[in-house]
């Protein structure tokens, strides 16, 4: 296993500690890692590895009426998407406790210049079967659907954070030339996730075996794979927005990945958080500027106000 590190960013996770619980739950797991190991692994599975989705509203379910359903397995799992347009697609990827509907608000643009808007709920989340899932099993859901024999021509990605980790090693590994849209990327992932480890009081030999299992199952390195190293290897242009104020992914990791890298552009918003940014005009007028001119590129610069011409509702 990689050696762990420093990095202390703000994160959430479907769970809150404090310093009597992290004590109080690092006593009991490393009891039960003597006399039960597997239990204990299981144990730290189902809390860090277990999404929680919330359903959908009424305005995201009635685009969900009106999408043309499909799904495909994954390691087993059904996994559902949903299709609008007939135009190559734009796939929506959405991060951890999210589902694909949370992109309604793009829908439209991309109709109106000619995509078809494809979403699908990841592993474990949304109407996809599991109950627990990955980065890399998250990975391997990206990298089914853009493969260009999957039918669904793929010629762009808008990704949100979790999820926008997920498209940047996916991409890497099936090394396509596909225009992407990252919000609020999760990438120094490693990093956060060790740190929700230790700030919740998980023993490093019980995640750490946790964490070998996984890259042992689905053939990936959590070390050698994380976003923020591999971005380097993007074969098309590539836009970040990212929230100055977000605070469950610092933006300082996207300011700091994206500087030195001739094909990164990172674009800074302000008051819109963590999720408030999914549903922003001035975030959708961007990001279809981006994929209609992605060799177009600019400094790092701030989102203006709003100039979308297409209507969206509020």
């Amino acid at each position: 296993m990689a050696e762990r590190g420093s990095y202390t960013p703000t994160y959430g996770t479907n769970v809150r500690a404090n310093k009597p619980q992290q004590w109080a739950t690092r006593q009991i797991l490393q009891l039960l890692w003597r006399g039960a190991p597997r239990q204990a692994e299981r144990f730290v599975e189902k809390v860090f590895f277990s999404p929680k989705s919330s359903p959908p509203s009424a305005e995201e379910q009635r685009w969900l009426d009106r999408g043309e359903p499909f799904h495909l397995r994954v390691h087993d799992k059904r996994i559902r998407g949903w299709r609008w347009g007939t135009g190559p697609g734009v796939l929506l990827v959405h991060g951890w406790n999210g589902r694909g509907i949370q992109f309604h608000r793009f829908i439209a643009p991309l109709i109106d210049t000619g995509y078809a808007a494809i979403a699908f709920d990841g592993p474990a989340h949304g109407a996809s079967e599991g109950r627990s899932t990955s980065y890399f099993e998250f990975t391997d859901t990206v990298r089914a659907l853009i493969e260009p024999d999957r039918g669904l021509d793929i010629r762009g990605i808008i990704a949100h954070s979790f999820g926008a980790a997920a498209v940047v090693n996916g991409l890497a590994h099936q090394e396509l030339a596909l225009k992407s849209v990252l919000l609020a990327p999760a990438l120094r992932l490693r990093d956060m996730l060790m740190h929700a480890f230790d700030r919740h009081g998980i023993p490093p030999m019980i995640y750490e075996r946790l964490i070998a299992d996984y890259e042992n199952r689905f053939g990936y390195s959590l070390q050698h794979d994380d976003p923020h190293l591999r971005l380097k290897d993007l074969r098309s242009s590539v836009l970040v927005i990212h929230d100055h104020d977000d605070p469950i992914i610092p933006h300082r990791d996207s300011r700091s990945a994206s500087h030195g890298f001739g094909h990164v552009t990172l674009h800074t918003t302000h008051g819109l958080g963590h999720k408030r940014i999914l549903t922003d005009p001035a975030v959708v007028e961007a990001t279809m500027a981006h994929l209609l001119n992605p060799e177009l590129r600019t400094a790092d610069s701030e989102i203006p106000k709003s100039r979308y011409p297409f209507a969206i509702s509020s």
